[in-house]
């Protein structure tokens, strides 16, 4: 059996603590949390600022916060700092208005065990942990003060920041010989406190785009979905054009049901489709008659938009824009782009698209032989001339395949 060597069991002040506590001495207010006390340095910080409403120093380890109360003691700031043993917030009640975090944040060492140095397999795992749950604790304009390190993989921090719709500001850095040293100020981003404020909870990454970034939500005992820009994007005003859109589809079904936006039209949410994307479906659906009805459905919707004068300008690309419910209902997503035209082109890109190699062969295994070759000439005359004969023909060469 492999030794494992138990290390101490609170962390002694080092290079990292004092970055962070340079933090705290400037920017901590109101009531504080310090989470994984350890020594105790950020709270007997904090405790010392006249901006002090209240300090909790929590911590895991028992030996951690009777040390960390020796210092309090010796530091003069015993009465102004209350003690408590939390797993990270699961003895933690209520909100507050600075949350101080030095985790564990070294990858884990084989054979040594040292809750005090070590947040993980890869050493991220706790502080992801903790950015996922720290909002809920956090008052509306709060802050959270963290310090980690290189070796913690800095990505995966600002990611998770991200993830959970949060935004952060770089404080210092501190290079060592081996790693440097990050000190972060995170609060919630613009969009959160908006989300919050109208009553969207649980706010969770769902998937980026090109140009915009989706969150999965709660909204009243549904699940919907939130879109808002990518701050990388440099595309105009796209939320507020799929807001204008979504509102005039919905009256004629297509796409996801608007539910509500912001009155700056910087965000929107929809009512989220439990679904699978089209060539998902194809791929895995055995029932040549569901296939066929759901083709029959985009064409449908295709023609409507043509109708309508509105361009999507995504259905010669459709695999991440049109989702198949278990019903089989299809809904259409992403009109960001979508504008009015004169020559309108949905009907003409889906027929691109199944004639294309991959959907064409994929419909062949599922026994679909669609002719590409008929399909095309009838797409070409539609192209010219949008009427409902056309489109019969378009339908017929689709749905009465080979």
């Amino acid at each position: 059996m492999q030794e494992v060597i138990v290390m101490e069991k609170y962390y002694e002040p080092a290079e990292d603590s004092q970055l962070l506590a340079a933090a705290v001495e400037e920017y901590a207010y109101g009531s504080v949390l310090d989470m994984g006390t350890g020594s105790g340095i950020q709270a007997i910080t904090a405790a010392k600022r006249k901006e002090m409403k209240s300090v909790i120093a929590a911590d895991i380890n028992d030996e951690a916060l009777k040390f960390a109360a020796v210092a309090a003691v010796k530091e003069g700031v015993k009465q102004k700092v209350q003690f408590i043993k939390s797993n990270l917030f699961s003895n933690v009640r209520g909100k507050f208005d600075t949350i101080i975090f030095n985790p564990p944040y070294l990858p884990q060492d084989k054979g040594i065990n040292d809750e005090a140095i070590y947040g993980g397999k890869h050493g991220y795992e706790l502080l992801l942990r903790f950015i996922s749950s720290c909002r809920n604790h956090l008052n509306d304009y709060g802050i959270v003060l963290i310090v980690f390190s290189s070796r913690t993989n800095k990505q995966k921090v600002d990611e998770a920041i991200e993830a959970s719709c949060l935004e952060f500001e770089e404080l210092a850095q501190k290079h060592l010989f081996f790693e440097t040293l990050y000190a972060y100020l995170i609060r919630k981003s613009h969009l959160l406190l908006q989300l919050q404020q109208r009553g969207i909870e649980n706010v969770k990454l769902f998937e980026k785009g090109n140009r915009g970034v989706l969150y999965k939500c709660s909204y009243h005992g549904k699940t919907v979905v939130v879109k808002a820009k990518r701050k990388e994007s440099a595309a105009v005003a796209t939320i507020q054009n799929e807001i204008n859109w979504l509102g005039k589809l919905n009256k004629v079904g297509i796409g996801p049901k608007l539910l509500l936006s912001s009155k700056e039209k910087d965000w929107l949410a929809y009512e989220f489709v439990n679904g699978m994307f089209i060539t998902e479906f194809i791929g895995s659906c055995n029932n040549v008659k569901a296939i066929s009805e759901v083709i029959e459905q985009l064409l449908q919707q295709c023609r409507k938009l043509d109708v309508l004068r509105v361009n999507k300008e995504e259905m010669l690309r459709p695999q991440k824009h049109v989702l198949i419910s278990k019903s089989g209902k299809i809904t259409v997503l992403d009109f960001e782009r979508c504008r009015k035209t004169r020559k309108p082109k949905n009907v003409t890109q889906l027929c691109q698209f199944i004639a294309g190699n991959h959907a064409n062969s994929m419909l062949r295994q599922k026994g679909i032989s669609v002719n590409r070759e008929k399909l095309l000439a009838a797409a070409q005359q539609y192209k010219h001339i949008q009427n409902e004969e056309n489109f019969k023909r378009i339908r017929k060469a689709v749905l009465e395949a080979d």
